[in-house]
């Protein structure tokens, strides 16, 4: 929605300010849109951008070339996102394949992950993260 009709983003930020989420999908960078098939001309430091400045506090981004792989996430993506945009809180999704993934982001200030695989195939259970959290 930001990507393909960046108004109406617009409208419902100054709407519901800090209640709305930027969603986005990228590949090599790049804004992945309409169920991933096609490419929108934009990188995620150009849609962030955009919208920072009209009160975005929360990102959700998903390195759709990782999702679902178990191979780990983009690291050096979402830490130069944090470093760019140091007021922006962003959740880390696609890759995450055990509690060392997340250890190693939190280490270097990302600290919101969505863990999806990786939790039905119970390389990462509750319990781990209840352990991991208690003793953070």
């Amino acid at each position: 929605m930001a990507a393909l009709q960046p108004q109406l983003f617009e409208e419902w930020l100054g709407l519901y300010g800090p209640a709305i989420l930027l969603g986005a999908d990228v590949r090599e960078g790049h804004i992945a849109v309409k169920g991933w098939l096609e490419e929108a001309p934009l990188t995620i430091e150009d849609l962030v951008q955009r919208f920072l400045p009209l009160g975005l506090k929360e990102s959700i981004v998903t390195d759709i070339s990782r999702d679902g792989m178990l191979e780990g996430p983009s690291s050096a993506l979402y830490e130069r996102l944090q470093k760019a945009f140091p007021t922006l809180s962003f959740t880390v999704s696609g890759g995450i394949s055990s509690m060392d993934d997340i250890r190693a982001l939190d280490a270097i200030g990302l600290q919101k992950v969505i863990v999806g695989k990786a939790f039905y195939e119970q390389r990462i259970t509750l319990k781990d993260i209840a352990l991991w959290s208690q003793n953070a």
